[in-house]
């Protein structure tokens, strides 16, 4: 060992002493200098006091232990202040692992019930929580929000009923409502609308759709659809004012037809298509001549069948629930003894209308025709389940006025045109009510047309104003009679039956729209 090792054996014990003696022996009296920890520090302390109340554990006796401190209640968190908002909904439970309330402002918080645990037997009428799906159609949220919010939690514990179920169960209602082809062996077609087919697919072969003053326009933009059946015979003398209407019309159509077109490569939204296709061409067919014989129509995108036992007593569905677009419909002129009569009617009803929707801008208006619209990826099951929901609360509809006007059994209940659109193909469909059976049969389908080609078009047009024609000469005399007990003779009407200068087909012919 060195000398220097020696020395520093030494000096080591003489050192702390003292260091030591530089410190006081009160610990109160220590100085103490904190360094920055590099830590993270806890949020919130455990326990609180400092490191003098701190005991052995041999020495806590049982019930000792200090209480434990809450959990985080209101500092914040997003809970919290969603309770806060909301005081009809009870306070958090103190407690880490307490059970936290049911947070009812939010839809995500509730949970569907298992499909398997409440599967009911088939028992339509009484299976009353079923919801109708459609992921093709747009949300309806923005104009009935508040209803939205209230029925958010009964309408989340009830069990998604798909189309197809729907369709199955309607068939088993107390008023059976099935659907039919055309032609069928089983349910044959009810006279009372085969003329108006034989009409509709008569203007399928597309004779006599233009007139002669549009061949030269329309040669160059209807290629293989150009022939001479196409047009109409030439007038012996040509009408100046009929001309510029013709071109009026053929410059509406290419419109329609280029906006058809847009709606599906953008693959816009059901209301776009309703604006700039559908409306366009209920307007073009029904102007002039067939809105002063008081055939017009009407956007009832946000209209709802305003009682629920109007519907089929099926699957729970519910009457706030839109079903159709557009319907056409009896709407009399200003001032006329025809309106007058129909809003004494509808003031006499206690619903306050004569639809089976109370909806403002239709409750006067006999509906005739309805409507439904689905965009060309649209569900089609869920247009069949619509429009069959919507049709049966028609014709009982149609019944609680016969009651009305002391005529039930004594009026049987007319046809029912229904139009079903599904992207550009425009179909009819007939709906007619057996009493015998208590049974609605929906025949279809009747080709009316298609938006994507010129002809098309002008098909639809043609089609559309067939039907406006049967609106004027058979539906709105007969709602006339059997709901108001009016002679419709002694009403005014501006298109007299007997005074006919034309066959069907000519007179719906698209050329003829002033």
């Amino acid at each position: 060992m060195t000398d220097l090792d020696i020395r520093s054996e030494a000096s080591e014990p003489r050192s702390i002493e003292n260091w030591l003696s530089e410190h006081p022996d009160c610990p109160e009296n220590y100085e103490l200098t904190t360094c920055p920890s590099n830590k993270r520090k806890r949020r919130k302390a455990r326990r609180a006091g400092d490191g003098s109340q701190r005991r052995a554990l041999g020495d806590i006796q049982p019930n000792s232990m200090p209480p434990t401190s809450p959990t985080r209640d209101s500092t914040g968190t997003k809970s919290t202040k969603i309770l806060q908002k909301n005081a009809t909904t009870p306070k958090a439970t103190r407690g880490r692992r307490g059970k936290q309330p049911e947070v009812l402002a939010t839809p995500r918080a509730i949970r569907q019930p298992s499909l398997l645990a409440d599967k009911p037997a088939f028992d339509p009428p009484k299976y009353a929580g079923a919801v109708l799906e459609d992921d093709n159609h747009e949300d309806d949220s923005s104009l009935d929000s508040e209803d939205s919010k209230q029925n958010s939690s009964k309408q989340s514990s009830q069990r998604a009923l798909s189309p197809r179920k729907a369709r199955a169960y309607m068939q088993g209602a107390e008023i059976s409502v099935k659907v039919a082809k055309i032609p069928s062996n089983i349910y044959p077609f009810p006279p009372a609308a085969q003329n108006l087919r034989n009409d509709l697919e008569a203007l399928q072969k597309r004779k006599g759709l233009l007139a002669q003053s549009l061949r030269r326009h329309a040669q160059a933009k209807l290629g293989n659809d150009d022939e001479d059946a196409l047009y109409k015979n030439q007038e012996a003398t040509v009408n100046p004012e009929e001309t510029f209407s013709h071109l009026q019309t053929w410059y509406t159509i290419l419109d329609i037809e280029g906006a058809a077109e847009e709606c599906e490569v953008e693959d816009c939204a059901e209301a776009s298509w309703n604006a700039e296709v559908h409306c366009k061409i209920l307007r073009e067919a029904l102007k002039g001549h067939w809105r002063s014989n008081n055939v017009w129509y009407r956007d009832i995108t946000t209209a709802k069948v305003f009682d629920k036992e109007l519907l089929p007593k099926v699957a729970g569905l519910s009457a706030k629930t839109k079903l159709v677009d557009f319907a056409i419909m009896v709407r009399p002129q200003e001032s006329s003894p025809l309106e007058d009569a129909l809003e004494r009617k509808c003031a006499s009803m206690p619903s306050k209308t004569i639809n089976q929707t109370d909806a403002s801008y239709i409750r006067n208006n006999p509906i005739a025709i309805s409507m439904e619209i689905k965009r060309p990826a649209g569900n089609e099951d869920v247009s069949v389940v619509e429009l069959q929901t919507w049709v049966a609360a028609h014709f009982n509809m149609l019944k609680v006025l016969l009651s009305s006007n002391n005529a039930s059994g004594k009026s049987e209940l007319p046809i029912l045109p229904l139009i079903q659109v599904q992207g550009h193909t425009w179909s009819l469909w007939i709906a007619e009510f057996k009493c015998a059976k208590n049974q609605i049969i929906i025949h279809r389908r009747i080709s009316l047309g298609s938006t994507d080609r010129i002809v098309g078009i002008y098909q639809i047009i043609a089609s559309v104003q067939r039907l406006a024609q049967w609106v004027a000469e058979e539906y709105q005399p007969w709602w006339i009679k059997a709901t108001l007990g009016l002679d419709p003779k002694t009403l005014e009407s501006n298109l007299e039956v007997e005074d006919k200068v034309a066959s069907p087909v000519e007179l719906v012919s698209a050329g003829i729209t002033a």
